[in-house]
């Protein structure tokens, strides 16, 4: 496809959804579609890690088919709970009419942001999900590291804002009251 689109960053847990409403929002009205990249938490990257060490130990003890069956089997397959919220984000995305194609990296945020910026070219503007903006995990010498080298717009996300676009909706479809104020 050569049409523009939106990326929104994410990681791989149970906060996948956060913030995809704005998003769909801000791709409808900028007429493109939306890459979901799902990104590592550097704990989860150490988690790894520790994973392959063990399998190494594993190993030098002799025991190679159990260290196989240890570094074979960490993170291969996203858990069932993702895959379903995963499936949701596709279905709300095309009723609101926005293509939506989902990407997951090994690596952590700044380092996938880039590897995947690198082999894209129609990508407009990075959105950042608010659980990947207020984690302890990117330091704010990070987002700007990132916002230096990515060469495309860094959109940050907060919960706070989450909530008023929630809000917004829903007085959209509520019909409007005026409640005069008694004075102070």
């Amino acid at each position: 496809m050569n049409k523009r689109q939106l990326l929104f960053v994410t990681y791989q847990d149970e906060h996948v959804d956060e913030g995809i409403s704005y998003a769909i929002e801000l791709a409808k009205a900028m007429f493109e579609d939306i890459v979901v990249l799902l990104v590592q938490k550097k704990d989860t990257l150490k988690s790894q890690f520790d994973t392959l060490m063990t399998g190494v130990a594993f190993a030098e003890a002799g025991e190679h088919e159990t260290a196989r069956e240890i570094v074979s089997g960490a993170g291969k397959l996203l858990p069932a709970t993702l895959n379903s919220k995963i499936t949701e984000l596709v279905l709300q995305s095309s009723k609101a009419g926005v293509h939506l194609e989902v990407r997951h990296t090994d690596k952590d945020v700044v380092s996938g942001i880039r590897s995947f910026l690198k082999g894209q070219g129609n990508i407009d503007k990075v959105v950042l999900s608010p659980a990947v903006t207020e984690s302890e995990m990117l330091t704010t010498r990070d987002l700007n590291r990132l916002v230096r080298t990515a060469s495309r717009p860094i959109v940050t996300m907060t919960r706070q804002s989450v909530q008023a676009a929630r809000e917004e909706r829903v007085r959209k479809g509520a019909p409007m009251r005026y409640v005069q104020s008694t004075g102070y």
